[in-house]
């Protein structure tokens, strides 16, 4: 249903369903979600499979492939009769679809049918996390047009995304711990290129982005880092990462909205990736000058406490319990030069008319009062 072109009101809806119910299954340890046969979901890496085993986005790429050699897109918009209700606003019809009938419909719905078939005669399968990942990632990246409720249907996409993502949470003490990880670096690598070309505005075309699309969008990369994520390169590099969160939360950027995910997004990848990544004076630098940035905003206090909360991510990387813990001192060392300007920031946030942003200067004061 979410893959199917039109977009109908309430799509967005099975959307959330569909990550909700997901989310519920995440939680599971790998391998009792994988031990249980009722799973809906299971953990596989196989990132061209939608339900497992199916590979299923082979079949629609080769299904979009003839769509387009014969001249008919699957988001290409049709004339509309003035008084007449669309086809992508009609309700939905799951009795065979016979009011659906556009070419472009048609060769979609018999590559669907083929698979759905498929599943019937093998039995259906669970479907996998990073194929779930990537079909609401391409719902919310797809293109095409201005029609009434997409802008909609794409943001609830993203919103989903997102909301997925943020559920797999591995437990350090788990002895699955480090496969999650590496499951979660899986998905990472599957979604996150075509995530970061969007918001970098470097896929986009002539088609001028929605700043809700383009913070959407931050915040599922940022929903899709892992633990020790920035060590790769290009969309997997810290620094890269955080030079394009810099720009985002500069005065170039008119909407606040993308500014406030900018820096958020910002202290997600500092709270996760290496500490030999921490250390680094570049790294320390671009994250003062992102926090600086959005703590400029004089007119959205949520600017300015995700810019105190990705100074937050950056102090609390120095671990009090951990003093003899050679990695934590070196991480210490790198940040101590800067304690004095990061607590200058910290008291002069602390007068901020905004009772939560005072909150999360008094935060930071307290996270770093037994430095040296």
């Amino acid at each position: 249903i979410i893959r199917r072109s039109r977009i109908w009101e309430g799509k967005g809806d099975v959307c959330s369903a569909a990550s909700q119910i997901s989310a519920k299954w995440t939680g599971v340890e790998e391998s009792h979600s994988n031990a249980c046969s009722c799973a809906p979901i299971v953990f596989r890496a196989d990132v061209e499979s939608l339900f497992e085993g199916d590979k299923w986005f082979k079949g629609v790429e080769q299904s979009h492939t003839d769509v387009e050699e014969a001249g008919d897109s699957e988001y290409e918009q049709h004339d509309e009769v003035p008084g007449q209700i669309a086809d992508d606003d009609a309700a939905l019809d799951m009795s065979g679809e016979q009011e659906f009938d556009e070419d472009d419909a048609e060769q979609q719905n018999s590559s669907d049918n083929e698979l759905v078939e498929a599943d019937v005669e093998n039995g259906m399968q669970p479907v996998t996390l990073v194929g779930l990942c990537r079909i609401l990632a391409e719902q919310g990246l797809r293109y095409g047009g201005s029609r009434e409720g997409r802008l909609p249907y794409r943001v609830a996409a993203f919103s989903a995304l997102s909301a997925l993502l943020k559920s797999v949470v591995p437990d350090e003490s788990s002895e699955q711990y480090n496969s999650i990880v590496e499951h979660q670096s899986f998905v990472y690598n599957a979604i996150a290129p075509s995530l970061f070309t969007f918001v970098s505005g470097e896929s986009s075309g002539e088609e001028k982005l929605a700043p809700v699309l383009v913070a959407r969008a931050m915040e599922c990369l940022a929903s899709a880092m892992y633990d020790e994520v920035g060590t790769g390169s290009e969309y997997n590099d810290a620094l890269v990462l955080l030079k394009l969160f810099s720009l985002s939360t500069g005065s170039t950027q008119p909407a606040w909205t993308v500014r406030q995910t900018a820096a958020l997004a910002a202290s997600s990848l500092i709270a996760k990736t290496s500490s030999s990544v921490v250390r680094r004076n570049d790294t320390i630098l671009t994250v003062l000058e992102c926090s600086s940035q959005a703590l400029k905003d004089k007119k959205f206090w949520k600017v300015r406490a995700a810019g105190l909360e990705l100074l937050l991510s950056l102090v609390r990387r120095v671990k009090q319990r951990g003093r003899t813990d050679p990695d934590n001192q070196l991480v210490m060392e790198a940040i101590l030069p800067y304690k004095e300007k990061i607590v200058g920031i910290a008291r002069k946030s602390l007068s901020d008319n905004e009772s939560q942003v005072t909150a999360a200067a008094s935060k930071l004061t307290v996270a770093m009062n037994w430095w040296p």
